[in-house]
């Protein structure tokens, strides 16, 4: 694992999202990219032609590079996003915008999502108390990027993006 801090100016993504029950995390948002997966990118990932209007969004701004976690206590959004480039949103679509803010990216090696989750029980359970509270770390929103490649590869790499006060 890795972890550097950088400042980034404010992100604004297009993806789509469902609600998950805070237990449930980690089976469910697994299940989420495989259903969307099958519906919306598979086809376009075997063509490369976009066919409609919202492939043309996933592919015009790499939607599923990006996850964005953001909890509301019993419950959080799970949203499959790109970095919103502009353009049309598409019925289905949604924009997320987040404000300037320093980051905690953690990066990892390893299948997905073995990795990642492993990665957001370390951040919660250790680094958080260790130095997470200090920094002003809030937990109640996170980013998850990947990267291009066979994500069951033991050499995949993803990070986690905390943000600091």
């Amino acid at each position: 694992m890795e972890l550097k801090y950088i400042n980034q100016g404010d992100l604004t993504f297009i993806g789509f999202y469902t609600k998950i029950k805070l237990n449930e995390g980690y089976q469910k948002c697994p299940e989420f990219w495989e259903k969307e997966y099958s519906l919306r990118f598979a086809h376009l990932w075997q063509t490369m032609k976009p066919e409609n209007a919202i492939e043309q969004a996933v592919f015009d701004n790499d939607i599923g590079t990006f996850a964005i976690c953001e909890d509301h206590k019993q419950s959080f959004d799970y949203w499959i996003a790109g970095l919103y480039l502009g353009g049309e949103v598409p019925e289905g679509l949604h924009l997320y915008t987040i404000k300037a803010s320093k980051w905690a990216i953690f990066k990892t090696k390893g299948p997905l999502p073995s990795s990642l989750q492993q990665l957001n029980d370390y951040i919660i359970k250790e680094w958080f108390e260790k130095e997470g509270k200090a920094l002003g770390a809030r937990l109640n929103l996170m980013l998850e990027k990947y990267s291009m490649g066979d994500s069951s590869s033991p050499e995949y790499e993803s990070e986690i993006w905390v943000p600091l006060k």
